[in-house]
């Protein structure tokens, strides 16, 4: 291929040239090479390349040639044609004559003629002479001599560069500049990089970037940055996690994946096994996350299977029984309540028996319980049934049984991390620390792991975590990693047995005269360069011949000054001056002596006669006449011997050709350095002594100083040094930490880093793993917790159900303590004969039954008669839609049992329905006449009025009518109705007669009853209107109110409600004896009354006089009106409270409203506190103290005043004072209230601070700021305040902050030391009323004052609270507090009736907490705190009461709304039998309660009592 296509190239080459003289000889445009020409050059001066190419791929290769040659055929055809032309052009020429034509030039592209002149530019004149061009400048402008710019001068036509960024054209004196041609920018900020012309948005690392143009950074995978308005921007990259423990990201990325997991500094794959340190379940990585199932266990065949250690299932070859192991066939011994149980383990069962309890050894009292032998060991005395731990002894447990102490070693149970630590002294090994390899660490300190070093390591919780340190990127191509040593260094140099650090320049250092740098392990040195001597023969220095303070000549050296002989020409003299030598010819003195005489050797005659020489000093052979000489005390002195005598000058010092030089011995000498009055040799290095961190280099004389060059740093995050970064701590994110120093991961706040030599570490905060499969990280929390599930995505509460995500048609699955539950949904049966397979795999049928017919899938039918639905069968399954109903506008509606809608109904009265706004006549009474309005039927006599003179009435007439239809001059049709008078109330009709012309009658209109309107929403009549509105919606007739009665506003109508119906009956006055002048109708009264002595009512055994009012309760008022009770009780809308809120009362108020949810504080027994936070405290002062205090708003405060017990040093609460606003309550002992100092009747209301009641045996206050106080008129006292206090509260009762620690603070603020101290600094002056001596609490303990006996008692009496009495509770309020309270309190009040009566306080106070916490505790027994009820009354005693009961009053009152409107807690006390209500201290059936009439449902304002 390549011989024949390269055959053409000369023809080529031929063809081209002779078109380039065609063409210039006729004028014509010069045809050029074309490119494809170009490309053959190149490719014959590359073929040699080509032709070494490997012959594997021939044929990718030859393709671009194969092109290239083909373009050229094309080419090659075309220049054939144009040599035909050519040849065709040449033919023509050779027949042509030449003749002698008149010269030309060329210029600017044309021909001009001989002797033409022309102008290419204004300051030029041309000028065509013989064929040539000749161009002068103008002489007469100056402008054209050149241009000035800058200072700077330029000629006509020159082109100049004032900058690298302007190009400028000096032309006709006139300077024209042009700058760069940059692309436009899209930020608004720019800058020019140095060296550069144009401006550009941002610059990192050498590259340009664009606005808005994001790249990670190089070396650090999670750093982008971005380019904005001509800053650089960088920020880490957040990576969401979705799992707990990820694996770490692969090599180049940033966030770690959940496909596989990275636990305890190890990697495991999805589905690998995990280590967990617990025997007894087994984990493995699931996606990131650690799911742990515990090991099955079979079931066992007894109730109480025992654990053997070191396995995990339970077994039946012992027992567990009240958290106590027990062998098969062991028989042990408890005590429940002051008796004595023995029981018995069989095989994992367990059988109790009572046992009567044996004699004792010991003496017993002579009365008194009798009670359970105990144990003595080492002089000790332990009663029956007590476990404790012998002193010195940890790893022994002891136990009575039977009065025998039986000791044995104690069992540890797993401690519940991975790498614990036994401390020495104690008996199981703890969590507090770490046992790694062998070593101990402390929780929360950090180590690298000996193994390991490339880890480092955290003890947290008695278990060690650890990752993998990041490694820095290093600088050479070859890092090395040594022995001991985590991330790969550049290797050191060593050179004369000293060692230097990748890129360090240094001296050599025997040879200061070499400079020397280690790069990558080698040290590379070479001389340094010598500076130029000024001088011709300067002396030899330490590293360089500079040294100018003498000379070298001839091989030898001589000092400055020195006079010697020429070393090859005796008769020439030399000098050396300052590195320079002089040598002159000896210059003959002319002697006085006639005939002198010319030694051998000499180079001038000499007289006979010696001259006379010169001593030197010291000593020696004189010096000769005309002989340099120098002092040997003195050397920079130079002498000259003349006849004898010698003359001495200073030698001169040729000028230091350095900036430093040192003192030399005469002159100032370069061979060293004087630096800051310090000398230094040439080529020593020194720090600079002035400035930190930089490095001096003498050199020949002169000081160089630099910043000293730091080694990169061996550590990613290397602190700031004093010069160099230093891994001794770490510098992350601008803040500086110390090594080993943990700090909060500042872009990740569940992070938690490390700084370890200059590597920061983080990883996730430490959580305890969930004992669950699939935890739900909570928004805004760092670690998993079992409150809920996460599950393929989907969030899920606890207990909460939901499609399986997997299968979300037929699977449901339930969240249960962090563990998805999930179970195929059940399959519908299916109603037909012959189902086929569906969804699910559930049965379906292709046909539908209902209602006892088949339909076909798709049919669509009528639902059940009176359905009003429409259905269709789908897959087997019948889908009903009700009927839409038409909207209706009234507010009573019915469905009638045939019809689909409602409609409007009407009233219904005597059996019959009415529609809304009808009127007609009572059936059994002509004359009286009934209306419908608003589902309300009034029925009333017809009042009539008269209209003319002399009316007449016939038999069947209620009202006299007029004998015509004409009234005051105007005549009316029948039927035509008109007002008679200015009263609205009046109507005239003109109706037909059955004989005679027809006539007209009057009455009064009649209103409906406003049946349930407050007298608060009662409109009057407006003008031209009789009857008055109601503001509010009426009340509705419901079947909770049927047979009841109402009063409406009216006091002449009595209703009852009837048939869903409400039905007003105006009732009917008696015939009066009195004459009239004696009858007056009482207020609120509709008929009138004879005067006579008013009636009285009966109320709690007494008389109460008509017209009295007083108030049952807070919702309910009633008054005597002649002899009959009438009592108002308002009704309260449904309340609905948030979830941290709860209903609460406001004093004077009848219905409750939400308030934050409330959080209480008690003081009970000898006394004890339990805080707002749930911190007991025992405190037995006998002063006045702040019980709870709103400290920051002062909006109240409880103040308790305790009373000595009578045994020294114990006391409890005497009374309580509740300071709101000006206002001071006392509750006193025995239930007794004063206000202000004057005693007060409950229930009291003063609006609108305060409500106090008393309800059963407590007595309960109520203030404005949602404050409620208990008081048991004894000793108990409960604070309550709503969550809108929280943080803000002081006192015994604590801060309320949430946290317990910190309850004991003082007045000041300060956490006080003891409780006695905290409870001291709350005392406060005593209320009015005669001082009584008190004294300061101390730290007292009563068992300890008391004895060994009466503790045991107490113990033993206080057992109850942890029995079964209690056990419901002690899940939510645990009772150890308790337990030690009550302990405490049969210690201090000693033997007799008083200890039952602490005991009975400890007890009631826990029951108290149980009930507030939702347990109801069945803890009273025949013996043990009764509570005695009147029995003969019918009361009982309830535990749990309602506090507010039902009585003859409120019965009408439905449950619900009672309970809602009654948010007191529930008290222990006597109570009414279900189906009873309480009645003047009576509970009675409802039938026997007293007549009493409800006249609606607002309380008046204030609340009296009967007495008032």
């Amino acid at each position: 291929m390549a011989g024949p296509r390269a055959a053409p190239l000369p023809l080529v080459l031929q063809l081209t040239s002779l078109a380039l003289v065609s063409a210039t000889g006729r004028g014509g445009a010069i045809l050029r090479e074309p490119p494809e020409l170009a490309d053959i050059h190149d490719n014959g001066q590359q073929g040699p390349a080509l032709a070494s190419a490997p012959a594997g791929a021939p044929q990718e290769q030859g393709r671009p040639l194969e092109e290239r040659l083909g373009r050229l055929e094309a080419q090659m055809m075309a220049l054939r044609e144009q040599n035909k032309e050519l040849q065709v052009r040449v033919r023509r020429l050779e027949s042509c004559e030449c003749r002698p034509a008149s010269a030309q030039c060329w210029g600017l592209g044309w021909a001009w003629p001989k002797g033409a002149r022309w102008e290419p530019d204004p300051c030029t004149a041309c000028v065509c002479r013989d064929g040539a061009v000749h161009c002068e400048p103008k002489p007469d402008l100056p402008h054209c001599h050149g241009c000035s710019h800058n200072g700077q001068a330029y000629g006509n036509g020159e082109t100049f560069s004032p900058d690298a960024c302007t190009t400028c054209h000096c032309l006709a004196g006139t300077v024209q500049c042009q700058g760069p041609s940059c692309s436009e920018l899209n930020c608004l900020e720019s800058y020019t990089p140095p060296g550069e012309c144009c401006p550009v948005c941002c610059t990192e690392g050498g590259s340009h970037r664009e606005h808005g143009q994001e790249w990670t950074a190089p070396g650090d995978p999670c750093r982008i940055c971005q380019c904005l308005e001509g800053h650089v921007q960088c920020r880490q990259q957040e990576c969401t996690s979705l799992c707990p423990y990820p694996a770490r990201p692969l090599p180049g990325t940033c966030c770690p994946l959940c496909d596989g997991c990275f636990l305890n500094g190890r990697e495991y794959h999805s589905g690998e096994p995990v280590g967990s340190g617990d025997p007894c379940a087994h984990c493995r990585c699931a996606n990131g996350s650690i799911q742990c199932e515990p090991l099955p266990c079979p079931p066992v065949p007894c109730r109480h299977p025992g654990r053997i250690p070191g396995q995990c299932c339970p077994v039946c070859d012992g027992c567990e029984y009240q958290g106590h192991q027990y062998q098969s066939e062991e028989t042990f011994r408890l005590q429940e309540s002051g008796r004595c149980i023995r029981c018995s383990c069989q095989a994992g069962e367990v059988s109790c028996e009572e046992q009567e309890c044996p004699v004792a050894p010991c003496t017993l009292p002579a009365s008194g319980p009798q009670l359970c032998p105990a144990c003595v060991l080492d002089g000790e005395e332990f009663a029956e049934g007590v476990q404790w731990e012998p002193d010195g002894q940890p790893c022994t447990a002891c136990a009575c049984h039977d009065g025998v102490p039986m000791c044995g070693a104690v069992l540890c149970s797993p401690a519940p991390c991975q790498h614990p630590t036994q401390p020495p002294g104690a008996c199981c090994p703890s969590c507090e620390s770490c046992t790694y390899q062998g070593q101990v660490y402390a929780n929360g300190q950090n180590f690298t792991d000996a193994d390991s070093p490339c880890h480092t390591c955290r003890c947290e919780e008695g278990t060690v975590r650890c990752s993998l340190v990041d490694c820095p990127p290093t600088t050479c191509a070859r890092p090395q990693s040594g022995p001991g040593q985590c991330c790969p260094r550049c290797p050191d140099c060593i050179l004369e047995e000293r060692v230097f650090v990748d890129g360090e320049s240094f001296s050599h250092p025997r040879d200061p005269c070499q400079e020397c740098q280690c790069q990558e392990g080698h040290a590379r040195c070479q001389p340094r360069a010598c500076p130029r001597a000024p001088c011709a023969h300067p002396l030899p220095g330490p590293c360089c011949q500079n040294d100018c303070n003498g000379c070298a000549f001839g091989g030898k050296e001589y000092p400055n000054g020195a006079d010697f002989p020429h070393p090859s020409d005796p008769c020439r003299q030399c000098l050396c001056l300052s590195g320079s030598v002089q040598c002159l010819a000896r210059r003959c003195p002319p002697l006085p002596c006639p005939e002198p005489v010319l030694l051998p050797g000499e180079c001038c005659p000499q007289c006979p006669a010696a001259s006379s020489g010169c001593p030197r000093p010291g000593g020696g052979v004189p010096a000769r006449h005309l002989e340099h000489f120098s002092l040997p005390d003195d050397p920079c002195r130079l002498c000259l011997c003349l006849h004898g005598s010698a003359s001495c000058q200073r030698l001169p010092c040729p000028p230091a050709p350095c900036a430093h030089p040192r003192q030399g011995p005469c002159c100032p000498s370069c061979a060293g350095c004087l630096y800051q009055g310090k000398e230094f040799a040439s080529g020593e290095r020194f720090p600079a002594p002035s400035a930190a961190c930089h490095l001096c280099l003498c050199w020949e004389g002169s000081v160089s100083c630099e910043p000293r060059t730091c080694a990169p740093a061996q550590c990613p995050f290397p602190a700031r040094g004093d010069c160099c970064p230093a891994c001794d701590g770490c510098e992350y994110l601008g803040e500086s930490y110390l090594s080993s120093q943990e700090f909060p991961d500042p872009r990740e706040p569940c992070n938690l880093c490390t700084c370890l030599g200059g590597f920061v570490t983080c990883g996730r905060r430490p959580c305890e793993p969930p004992g669950c499969s699939l935890p739900l990280t909570p928004a805004g929390h760092c670690c998993p917790t079992c409150q809920g599930c996460v599950y393929h995505g989907v969030s899920a509460a606890p207990g909460e159900t939901l499609p399986d995500p997997l299968d979300p048609g037929c699977s449901l699955c339930t969240c249960q303590e962090g563990s998805m539950h999930c179970q195929k949904k059940p399959c519908p049966p299916a109603l037909c004969p012959h189902p086929s397979p569906g969804p699910c795999f559930c049965p379906v049928c292709r046909s539908c039954l209902s209602q006892g017919q088949e339909h076909w899938d798709g049919e669509e039918f009528e639902g059940p008669p009176g359905s009003c639905e429409w259905c269709r069968c789908q897959a087997g399954q019948v889908s009903c839609v009700r009927l839409p109903c038409p909207p209706l506008s009234c507010l009573l509606q019915v469905t009638e049992q045939a019809s689909c809608c409602p409609r409007c109904r009407g009233c219904l009265a005597d059996g019959e329905e009415h529609p809304e706004g009808s009127s007609w006549v009572h059936p059994q009474s002509p004359c009286s006449s009934c209306m419908c309005h608003e589902g309300i039927v009034t029925c009333a006599h017809v009042q009539c009025v008269i209209s003319c003179a002399r009316p007449h009435q016939g038999l069947n007439d209620c009202c006299p009518r007029c004998s015509d239809c004409e009234h005051e001059g105007r005549k009316y049709e029948p039927g035509e109705s008109f007002q008679p008078g200015a009263d609205p109330c009046e109507v005239c009709v003109c109706e037909l007669q059955p004989e005679g012309p027809p006539g007209i009658q009057c009455h009064r209109r009649q209103c409906p009853s406003l049946v349930g309107c407050p007298t608060s929403q009662l409109l009057p009549p407006g003008p031209q209107h009789c009857c008055p509105t109601c503001a509010q919606a009426l009340s509705n007739c419901t079947e909770g109110l049927l047979g009841s009665e109402l009063a409406p506003p009216d006091p002449c109508y009595t209703c009852r409600c009837q048939d869903l119906t409400w039905l007003c009956i105006h009732r009917a006055c008696p015939e009066l004896s009195c004459p009239p002048s004696e009858r007056h109708t009482p207020p609120g009264s509709c008929c009138p009354v004879c005067r006579a002595p008013a009636q009285s009512c009966a109320h709690q055994g007494r008389a109460v006089a008509s017209g009295e009012r007083w108030a049952v309760d807070v919702c309910t008022t009633c008054s005597c009106v002649a002899g009959t009770v009438r009592c108002q009780s308002q009704r309260c809308p449904p309340l609905s409270c948030g979830p941290d809120e709860a209903p609460a009362l406001s004093p004077g108020s009848c219905c409750p409203r939400c308030l934050p949810r409330p959080a209480s504080c008690t003081a009970f027994g000898d006394p004890h506190y339990r805080t707002f936070d749930g911190r007991l405290l025992h405190f037995q002062g006998s002063c006045s103290y702040v019980l709870a205090k709103d400290c920051r708003g002062a909006d109240f405060s409880v103040h308790v005043t305790n009373d000595n017990r009578g045994r020294r040093g114990v006391a409890w609460t005497q009374e309580v004072a509740v300071l709101v606003g000006d206002v001071v309550v006392r509750l006193l002992q025995g239930r007794a209230v004063t206000v202000d100092g004057r005693p007060v009747a409950l229930p009291f209301l003063q609006e609108p601070l305060l409500y106090v009641e008393l309800q059963r045996r407590t007595v309960i206050l109520h203030a404005q700021a949602g404050l409620q106080v208990l008081w048991d008129g004894q000793s108990q006292v409960e604070v309550s305040v709503p969550g809108s206090y929280r943080g803000q509260m002081c006192g015994l009762c604590g801060n309320f902050n949430g946290f317990a620690q910190d309850d004991l603070q003082g007045p000041e603020g300060l956490l006080l030391p003891t409780e006695a101290a905290f409870g001291n600094s709350w005392q406060v002056p005593e209320g009015p009323g005669p001082s009584r001596p008190c004294s300061k609490g101390r730290e007292v303990d009563p068992c300890r004052a008391a004895g060994y006996r009466a503790r045991r008692e107490a113990n033993a009496r206080c057992g109850v609270l942890t029995s079964s009495s209690f056990g419901r509770c002690h899940a939510v309020v645990p009772p150890e507090p308790f337990f030690a309270a009550c302990v405490y309190d049969l210690c201090a009040c000693g033997p007799g009736s008083l200890a039952d009566a602490c005991l009975c306080d400890a007890l009631e106070a826990y029951a108290s907490h149980c009930r507030r916490a939702g347990v109801t505790p069945a803890w009273r027994g025949p013996t043990l705190c009764v509570v005695g009820c009147a029995l003969d009354r019918g009361f009982v005693f309830d535990e749990c009461g309602p506090p507010c009961p039902r009585t003859c009053f409120n019965q009408h009152v439905p449950p619900g709304e009672l309970a809602a409107r009654c948010v007191r807690p529930c008290v222990p006390g006597c109570q009414c039998p279900a189906g009873l209500v309480e009645h003047e201290a009576h509970c009675v059936s409802p039938e026997a309660c007293p007549h009493i009439q409800l006249t609606g449902d607002q309380p008046p304002r204030p609340l009296p009592s009967p007495s008032q």
